[in-house]
């Protein structure tokens, strides 16, 4: 019974992602109660896995509070919608240390990419060709983005074992990548911007793809 309950929590979790991909992708806009859902379904994860008040619990709720603070500030900077950041802090609520950090950096690096592929797009769209695009703020982040898969692709054992043994550097690590790669698509918006370009990036499809790839990995053992 316990393995039906948690195979019909993740299922639920996996359903509500790819609608709000989906929606996301569609508007650009995650309806508050599927972030709502989400959230109110965590307390049963945390339940169905045994998890104590004190430390488990306290911790899930500290790091999800953690992330909302954090991505806050990108909200603040115009870099992420109000639901894309409701998502991450309720997806924290599920997802304990090294996962949420994997599905991060997932997301930074799926949404670095959709970014610029959108600029790009509107930018062909209404200044009629590839030539006018602003190279000098694209080409840096693009191979700044290619840098950080190609040493994900040969480090990322060594990464996984620093998260498990030394969860808050790993964390402090992350979340210093994501600020510089955040630093590098204000760059890249801002030259679009200039050029009669806004883009709109669908957060919330990063979010859940990246999810939705951790989700496959049997990370959560750790709780059964």
């Amino acid at each position: 019974m316990g393995d039906v309950f948690l195979t019909l929590l993740l299922s639920a979790l996996g359903l509500l992602l790819v609608s709000a991909g989906i929606e996301d992708a569609r508007s650009r806009n995650i309806a508050n109660w599927k972030n709502a859902a989400i959230a109110l379904l965590a307390p049963l994860w945390w339940w169905a896995n045994g998890l104590a008040l004190w430390p488990d619990i306290v911790i899930q709720l500290g790091i999800a509070s953690l992330v909302l603070a954090f991505f806050v500030g990108a909200y603040a900077l115009g870099q992420m919608g109000g639901g894309d950041v409701k998502l991450l802090a309720a997806l924290a609520l599920w997802l304990p240390g090294q996962p949420l950090i994997g599905m991060l950096v997932l997301m930074s690096l799926i949404g670095g990419i959709l970014t610029m592929v959108m600029v790009a797009e509107r930018w062909t769209q209404l200044r009629g060709g590839l030539s006018a695009l602003p190279w000098r703020a694209i080409v840096p982040v693009a191979l700044a983005l290619a840098a950080l898969l190609a040493l994900g692709w040969t480090a990322w054992p060594r990464f996984v074992a620093l998260a498990a043994g030394q969860p808050m550097l790993a964390g402090a690590g992350v979340m210093t990548a994501l600020a510089a790669i955040g630093v590098g698509l204000i760059a890249v918006v801002r030259a679009a911007r200039r050029g009669g370009v806004v883009p709109e990036t669908p957060y919330g499809v990063a979010i859940a793809i990246s999810t939705l790839l951790v989700l496959r990995e049997p990370i959560f053992n750790q709780f059964t």
